[in-house]
């Protein structure tokens, strides 16, 4: 495995973990060079502070900086399959990264009597592919940000229709994330403050319907509800939830219905920091999930998850996940409409 280094960076990022190390702060001859850095971050992603959250953000992603090259020299050491690197979100603190991006409602589960759907996901287990990844199928969608909204529900759903979309018909078809952010309020949701899965389904299957982003586009708060019933794109009919904790459903929904909503543990500071690799952080707890992804496909060894948090996030916007241990708890709620 490569594990690419920061050119003209690297020396400085050595310099500050070993000087940090013996002072216990950053040493003030590379204070130029930082600035210099941080210059550059905040024009590479558009960043505008104002003066006291300037101060606060410069200070989480100094802090990050030094995290990231230790990881990644553990990495190039052998001890990790994964590397880090500075990102859209690498300003911000644990606490406020949680906060801002990772808001992920509790889901109740539904009666087991209300899953018939899920008998008929596995099939003949022997029909499932060893492995699979959509996007080699053609469902290629471009790298999505929810930005300070806290809509990952709403991206997770509206991508697994999608992919049910042009599993059947062979279109990809972008649906509106902010129809659910905005009007799945009516089921518990809370708009970009956070929502859930089962929330979302439920509304979905009350609405009947989801637009086409086109035409009600994403906006990254929260407005009055403008869905109308004649512009929707597609009708859901109803929805399932997989056996929890269970990976070989899993597997095999992904392969016979499609990309997959999923919720996760996105708590540590190394997936607010994840670069490329398989990620597989010993610290992330499979008994807490509080963010959703799109599960477009697996290998024996990986699960190929979509996020949004823009393309500076992980394999441009994709993350590929241990397999096999229920890491980070991606196994405990997964979901999906039928349409």
């Amino acid at each position: 495995m490569e594990f690419p280094g920061w050119p003209a960076f690297t020396c400085l990022l050595i310099y500050i973990v070993v000087t940090s190390d013996v002072l216990g702060k950053l040493p003030p001859n590379i204070s130029d060079r930082l600035n210099e850095y941080w210059l550059v971050y905040k024009a590479r992603y558009n960043k505008t502070y104002t003066e006291r959250i300037e101060t606060i953000r410069r200070t989480a992603w100094e802090d990050n900086l030094i995290k990231i090259y230790e990881h990644n020299l553990m990495a190039a050491a052998g001890h990790h399959d994964y590397i880090l690197r500075d990102n859209y979100i690498a300003d911000l603190d644990t606490a406020t990264y949680i906060n801002n991006l990772v808001k992920l409602m509790p889901s109740r589960r539904r009666r087991l009597g209300d899953d018939e759907i899920v008998a008929g996901v596995m099939q003949d287990p022997r029909l499932v592919p060893r492995e699979l990844d959509w996007r080699q199928r053609g469902f290629v969608t471009k790298p999505e940000n929810q930005r300070d909204c806290g809509s990952c529900y709403a991206y997770s759903i509206a991508g697994s229709i999608s992919g049910q979309i042009f599993r059947c018909t062979g279109v990809v078809v972008p649906l509106s994330e902010q129809q659910l952010v905005d009007c799945s309020v009516q089921t518990g949701n809370l708009g970009c403050v956070g929502g859930s899965l089962r929330n979302t389904l439920r509304y979905l299957e009350q609405s009947k319907g989801l637009m086409a982003d086109l035409a009600y586009p994403y906006t990254a708060k929260q407005g009055t509800c403008k869905f109308q019933k004649n512009l929707s794109v597609v009708n859901i009919t109803s929805w399932a939830i997989l056996p929890a904790r269970d990976e070989r459903t899993l597997e095999a929904a992904v392969a016979n219905i499609g990309p997959i909503a999923a919720s996760i543990n996105a708590s540590p500071n190394t997936f607010q920091l994840y670069h490329s690799g398989i990620y597989d952080d010993l610290t992330c707890s499979s008994n807490v999930v509080n963010h959703a992804m799109l599960i477009v496909g697996y290998t024996p060894t990986y699960w190929i998850l979509k996020n949004w948090w823009g393309s500076s996030w992980g394999e441009n916007g994709y993350m590929r996940l241990r397999k096999g241990k229920n890491r980070c708890g991606i196994a405990n709620y997964a979901a999906y409409a039928r349409i």
